[in-house]
């Protein structure tokens, strides 16, 4: 940001007690005499009137401004940057006129001016979803506040040393406010259009692209690795495939719309007792009446949120934005918080009955005692089945400020900015306590759970999503051709992720109905060819995470693919990774070296190497009778084909580092 400069004038004289010239009314720095009573620098006093009338002025109480509508704080921040734009030219102008000592006038004006500013900044609504623009540009007139009273410091400082200390602070205050301003404007774009996007190809793309610009993320593979980055700081795990992905775009709503810090704190604690109690999701997995459940749970939400969303934008009394408002609220309980809190209510043990059993409990019940179990509270806030119950019985008056929710017990009112902000809030709680489920769920071999099919139930072609996936990856032209259970991507750009991590992250994106996918990719002047079965990297999914069932299952769906007409994977390298894990299992327990050593001649099939399984059928021998059996030539074999091979894929040898982001693990 620009520099502002001004000049102080201080009078000097000789000081009788060196001889050596000091300013006037200041202890000499040479030889400490103190200035005479009647020493005054009068060059000074003019400035320093105008700068303490303009502390006080600055440090007076704030006035909050008179109340504005709900929808008042969207506008916020263009009155901020329309203010500032020529404030600040302003205030440097009236300083630099009170530092010649031309009188307070120009000061005061321009700090009355900043002080509405301040006091409309402070007094705005910072509840849901504008509390966390607020809260930037909150911080905002406080760094200008704190750029004012260093400046003012400066006007009143005894000598120039003092001066130009509060100078140099001053300009830190104004390079932070700087960065404040470009800080609070991105926010205030996202807010808007995130608050404002209705179609869901257009979200999910916006999602991709703010992520990766929160995280300064290159491509979706850095993304991946720096969302479970993220997770492993929140929850201590790293979660499974995706699990980066689908934690990043979370949390830039979370970052955007709702309080960021809450956001994690839910998505902790419900993951945390979660993963206390492991079996309870096993068991839930295996309910097929609660996948059904939790799919049509996300369904009601995006359903009552985009139905609300059209009914406010077109509405034409606060009645029926009202209406909207508290539909979403009821949806918030019946769906989606039904489930959560099943499943949160068996995890902490307060419930024992069967899914199939506590799903037939009242939405608002399970809510409830939710809210109310000590170790659960805080999580499910903002679900409110006053509102819900409300909607539901028809015992909701709608008025200009607020609804009225009569109850048999008592009757409640609720100003709207609280209506929207509970939403907001519940959505948080739910997107939290969701995001939680799913990560637990991929980490017990559930990975993508309820979710395999829901771009399409949500009105996005599985084409759609694809291409918005390889958009976020700098693929432009892309052609999708869909013949059946056979697809053919044809794509043009200049991505340096390889191919065979463009088609493990484009999995989960791909329809159940697709067997085998060709992807032709245009690299500059070359162009390559990728083709293979979808089902190995559907099979890589549901392994465990960090097991040896998904090391396996990742090498077993790279021997399947071919790239520019030869596997992935040379047959040395095959050899090599597997001898090498063979080794591992010499001096382990038997029957678990024979398990593991069996898994990976299974592999060794799939390849269709027989010399391989030959190897690995003697050291299974030897496993099995003790080291006085003869398996001496496999145990060779294995032992030379430890050697690293000159002949891994280039792809492979340049990003094996990234691959842990990929199968939990390096596979080596």
């Amino acid at each position: 940001m620009t520099d502002y400069a001004f000049q102080l004038a201080f009078d000097q004289i000789t000081c009788s007690g060196c001889g050596v010239i000091r300013i006037r009314g200041v202890e000499c720095a040479d030889c400490g005499r103190q200035p005479k009573p009647w020493e005054i620098d009068t060059s000074s006093v003019p400035r320093r009137q105008a700068a303490t009338q303009a502390q006080t002025l600055l440090l007076q109480a704030a006035t909050p401004p008179p109340a504005g509508s709900v929808g008042a704080t969207e506008f916020l921040h263009a009155e901020v940057f329309a203010r500032l734009d020529g404030w600040t030219g302003a205030f440097f102008q009236a300083v630099a006129t009170a530092a010649k000592g031309e009188g307070p006038e120009g000061l005061e004006a321009v700090l009355t001016e900043f002080i509405e500013l301040r006091d409309l900044v402070h007094g705005a609504d910072a509840r849901r979803p504008f509390g966390v623009l607020v809260k930037a540009l909150r911080e905002l007139v406080d760094e200008l506040q704190s750029m004012i009273s260093a400046y003012l410091a400066a006007l009143l400082a005894s000598t120039p040393l003092q001066a130009e200390r509060q100078a140099t602070l001053a300009q830190q205050h104004l390079d932070r406010a700087a960065g404040l301003i470009g800080q609070s404007g991105d926010i205030a774009v996202s807010v808007g259009q995130l608050s404002r996007e209705r179609d869901p190809v257009q979200m999910q793309s916006l999602l991709l692209t703010r992520a990766l610009q929160a995280y300064q993320a290159s491509d979706l593979l850095a993304l991946e690795a720096a969302g479970r980055d993220k997770l492993q700081v929140i929850t201590s795990s790293r979660g499974a495939l995706g699990s980066g992905l689908l934690f990043a775009t979370t949390h830039v709503l979370a970052q955007h719309l709702f309080d960021p810090d809450r956001f994690c704190e839910v998505l902790s604690r419900s993951y945390t007792l979660l993963r206390s109690n492991p079996a309870v999701l096993e068991k839930l997995a295996a309910t097929p009446v609660f996948k059904e459940d939790f799919e049509r749970a996300v369904l009601e939400l995006f359903d009552g949120s985009l139905e609300a969303a059209h009914t406010v934008d077109n509405a034409v009394h606060t009645r029926q934005a009202g209406r909207a408002l508290l539909g979403v609220a009821a949806s918030l309980v019946e769906g989606p918080g039904r489930v959560i809190a099943a499943v949160l209510l068996l995890a902490c043990g307060r419930k024992s009955a069967s899914y199939a059993n506590l799903r037939h409990e009242m939405g608002t019940k399970l809510v409830n005692t939710v809210q109310e179990e000590s170790g659960l509270q805080g999580l499910l806030d903002g679900l409110d089945s006053d509102l819900r119950t409300g909607r539901a019985h028809a015992l909701a008056h709608y008025e200009q400020d607020a609804v009225v929710i009569e109850r048999k017990s008592k009757t409640r009112r609720v100003e709207w900015g609280d209506v929207i902000n509970g939403v907001f809030q519940g959505i948080e709680s739910v997107l939290a306590c969701q995001l939680a489920m799913l990560q637990m769920l991929g980490e017990l071999g559930h990975n993508n759970f309820g979710l395999n099919d829901l771009w399409h139930t949500l009105g996005i072609t599985n084409e759609q999503m694809v291409a918005t996936f390889l958009s976020a990856m700098k693929y432009q032209d892309i052609v999708i051709t869909a013949d059946g259970a056979n697809w053919h991507i044809e794509a043009r750009g200049e991505s340096d992720i390889p191919l065979p991590v463009v088609v493990i992250m484009l999995q989960p994106y791909l329809p159940q109905s697709v067997n085998e996918l060709v992807f032709t990719a245009h690299r500059g002047n070359a162009t390559h060819v990728l083709s293979g079965p979808v089902d190995p990297w559907r099979e890589l999914s549901k392994a465990p995470v960090d097991s040896d069932v998904q090391q396996i299952a990742f090498l077993r769906a790279h021997l399947s693919w071919i790239f520019d007409g030869v596997p992935w994977l040379s047959t040395a390298y095959v050899r090599w990774w597997t001898a090498v894990q063979a080794s591992h299992t010499l001096d382990a327990i038997p029957s678990i070296a024979v398990a593991r050593l069996r898994s990976l001649r299974e592999l060794a099939r799939a390849a269709q190497d027989d010399t391989l399984a030959w190897a690995l059928t003697g050291v299974i021998r030897r496993a099995r009778l003790g080291a006085d059996c003869d398996a001496r030539a496999e145990l060779s074999q294995l032992g030379a084909w430890c050697n690293p091979p000159a002949a891994a894929p280039e792809w492979w040898r340049n990003n094996i580092s990234r691959f842990p982001d990929l199968i939990g693990q390096q596979g080596t």
